[in-house]
């Protein structure tokens, strides 16, 4: 008798259990569904107009005035758009997509799809409604189909205010299920792939604060994947204050550095956001 052959369709519903604490509204969230969403909130007029300012960037007499470094990234987005002679006084191009695309999204891609660019930390950054959430759901759906292994979808917000009741909740008139810190913890601590959505809204509590660097730090030493969204990047939420990024409180140079070493993914337009830094 020859072996019975999994079934795709089985494959992916055991796949979809295995992904755990994803929100209703993002649950059928994927990277093509992401981009199609994404081309609608940078549309293909504003990326053409982002390319001419490129190009004029480009005069013999303003190019010099630009850092090496960016000049560089600006060629790069060029060449990879491939400018190509269209109607009268208009050039064409064969692929926007360089251009339009968020800066580090294509590598975020190549390893949850293909395990390119493997880091311990991933930190997507950008405003709200910007598609942080949507973005880092498809990327663990993605991951979890491809290795076949479990993850987690976790609110900060949520979980850092259950984790306080924890402590403080000695009547348990709110842990009505009697958990304790090390079971809530433990299936982040476990967790082959974890994402730690809005982390930038974590509870200031300062045991709740310990909690979640003890997370990252074994997170980090067994090499587990973390996937971290905020508003912000995490360079910028340490030059703020304590009360906006409660993680300050515990002095910890070694963890800021883990946090960034993070491959970044930065939720706008890789040309637009050049572009801003030449305007200021």
């Amino acid at each position: 008798m020859k072996p019975a052959r999994p079934c795709s369709c089985a494959a992916a519903v055991a796949a979809q259990a295995a992904v755990e604490g994803i929100p209703t509204r993002y649950r059928d969230c994927t990277f093509d569904g992401f981009w199609d969403w994404w081309r609608i909130q940078h549309p293909r007029e504003k990326v053409l107009a982002s390319l001419a300012q490129a190009q004029a960037l480009d005069h013999p007499q303003v190019r010099p005035t630009l850092s090496e470094d960016l000049r560089s990234k600006l060629d790069l987005i060029l060449h990879k758009c491939g400018a190509r002679a269209g109607g009268v006084g208009e050039t064409a191009w064969r692929d926007l997509k360089p251009a339009q695309e968020p800066q580090g999204y294509r590598a975020l891609v190549n390893w949850a799809r293909a395990d390119r660019d493997a880091t311990d930390f991933w930190w997507v950054d950008g405003p709200a409604g910007s598609g942080r959430s949507s973005l880092a759901a498809a990327a663990l759906k993605a991951w979890c189909d491809r290795t076949r292994s479990g993850g987690r979808f976790v609110s900060v917000r949520a979980f850092t205010l259950e984790l306080r009741d924890t402590y403080y909740d000695s009547r348990s008139f709110l842990n009505t299920d009697f958990m304790s810190e090390r079971d809530r913890m433990a299936p982040l601590l476990e967790a082959p792939f974890l994402v730690l959505d809005d982390f930038d809204r974590m509870d200031g509590d300062i045991r709740v604060v310990r909690a979640m660097a003890q997370l990252l730090d074994h997170r980090y030493g067994e090499q587990l994947p973390t996937l971290i969204t905020a508003s912000r990047w995490t360079e910028s939420l340490q030059a703020g204050d304590r009360e906006t990024y409660p993680l300050l409180r515990l002095d910890d140079p070694s963890l800021f550095r883990r946090l960034a070493s993070s491959k970044r993914v930065v939720l706008r337009p890789t040309l637009e956001r050049l572009l801003e830094s030449v305007n200021g």
